[in-house]
């Protein structure tokens, strides 16, 4: 199955076609292989601002591919500071656990020494204290 030319602009960071497409479609969730969105393809490649075009746009923050995996799950396996911040941000989930039980901060661990993206997700997984 080829991707959606959405998804194909997202990976080649073209912040300009995104917008357009999304307009025209309405849909910022299209599918590709595996499940997976332009949000997700944009977050592995750190690519904040056509993130920010499709989260603009109602991308949904917490979609899951066929797997269970989400936008913050790539960014942490890719070690995407960026992706990682603008999504905990929008409201990632950073608790999500995809279909074999592994969540982001499992990605992180797996992904080797992200301190920065580790201390990220810990925070906002964290409950806050109370006062």
């Amino acid at each position: 199955m080829a991707d959606p030319d959405l998804i194909v602009q997202a990976v080649a960071g073209n912040r300009d076609a995104v917008a357009e497409l999304v307009a025209r479609s309405r849909d910022p969730d299209q599918r590709g292989s595996g499940g997976e969105t332009a949000l997700m393809r944009a977050a592995a490649r750190g690519d904040v601002v056509v993130m920010e075009v499709l989260l603009d746009h109602g991308a949904a923050v917490d979609a899951a591919t066929d797997a269970g995996n989400t936008a913050l799950m790539f960014a942490c396996a890719r070690g995407r500071a960026g992706a990682v911040r603008l999504l905990l941000a929008r409201g990632a989930a950073p608790g999500h656990k995809n279909k074999f039980g592994l969540t982001a901060a499992d990605w992180v661990k797996w992904a080797g020494n992200h301190s920065e993206i580790a201390a990220l997700i810990y925070e906002a997984a964290s409950p806050p204290a109370k006062v």
